[in-house]
């Protein structure tokens, strides 16, 4: 992920909290971050994957507490409980917050009925009051102009493919690259992971890529392996390039045969990957041609 990872935790029992929601995704994506809007899950593998990996690498936390009924305490008062989900989401991230010794920006809004409890009693929050979904959308724009500096947390896996070119056999060439981009203050030593590639875009390259290949299911992509053999130590709060590919999309088109039109549709939602496994952990990004050539300013 090379944009900052914004977590939204909102609730989504009713219409007008899902509506809320995606009005949230919207206006973080607009500022040129990646929102993360949780769908519910009922297993744990989606819990992890959802949740809990988004959590760890989020640069930002945005919470919407709403309220979830009331209760009645041994002592005879009456409580509004807010969404259990969000509950847990906010120590979660206060947990991630203490073990990793950094900060995370928080945005919090609370509903006027929603009392304090649990490690939210504890936390700094400094909660925005509302009373409707309204007041969450026209407050929050002012705050987020502030993140827009944030940079994305933790390992970031990056594909990038520059404007520049240079011509071969009357075709123009240019580079995809795969780099790790190391937003930690650990040096890292050991590292596992996988390179796709289309196939199509790579028939101007005959030699070695420094890397190990290996054998894809699927005839439209080329799969190369890499450890530590064959990289270098990433220092902290540093990027290494991987490998980086020569790559024409010409043949890519001409691979497919199909005309230039529809064939380049197709070449254009090929999608390069690059997986990574460090401690023990997985990092994945993956990218349509088409949206790598928007991203370096391409049409």
């Amino acid at each position: 992920m090379s944009k900052p990872l914004i977590f939204i935790s909102c609730g989504q029992y009713t219409t007008a909290e899902k509506a809320l929601g995606k009005s949230i995704y919207a206006m973080v994506e607009g500022l040129g971050m990646q929102p993360f809007f949780a769908e519910q899950v009922q297993d744990l593998k989606g819990l992890n994957e959802n949740i809990l990996d988004h959590l760890r690498d989020c640069s930002g936390f945005i919470t919407v507490l709403h309220p979830r009924g009331k209760i009645s305490r041994p002592d005879g008062s009456v409580h509004t409980r807010a969404s259990v989900w969000i509950e847990q989401e906010i120590a979660i991230t206060a947990y991630i917050q203490h073990v990793e010794k950094r900060q995370l920006p928080v945005i919090a809004f609370i509903h006027e009925s929603v009392g304090r409890e649990g490690i939210r009693d504890l936390l700094h929050l400094n909660p925005i009051t509302f009373t409707d979904e309204m007041e969450v959308l026209a407050a929050l724009p002012a705050r987020l102009q502030a993140w827009t500096a944030l940079k994305p947390i933790g390992i970031v896996p990056l594909i990038k493919t520059p404007l520049t070119s240079r011509t071969q056999d009357g075709h123009a060439i240019r580079q995809l690259t795969y780099s790790v981009v190391n937003n930690t203050d650990s040096r890292i030593t050991q590292i596992n992971g996988t390179v796709r590639v289309p196939a199509g875009i790579l028939k101007h390259w005959s030699s070695s890529y420094g890397l190990d290949a290996e054998k894809s299911d699927d005839p439209e992509y080329r799969i190369f392996r890499f450890d530590e053999r064959n990289t270098r130590a990433i220092l902290p709060q540093s990027t290494m390039q991987i490998t980086s590919f020569d790559f024409c999309i010409q043949c890519g088109i001409n691979d497919t045969q199909q005309g230039d039109h529809l064939g380049g549709l197709l070449v254009s939602e090929r999608k390069p990957a690059l997986t990574i496994w460090i401690d023990g952990k997985s990092y994945h990004i993956e990218k349509t041609m088409k949206e790598l050539s928007l991203e370096a300013g391409g049409n």
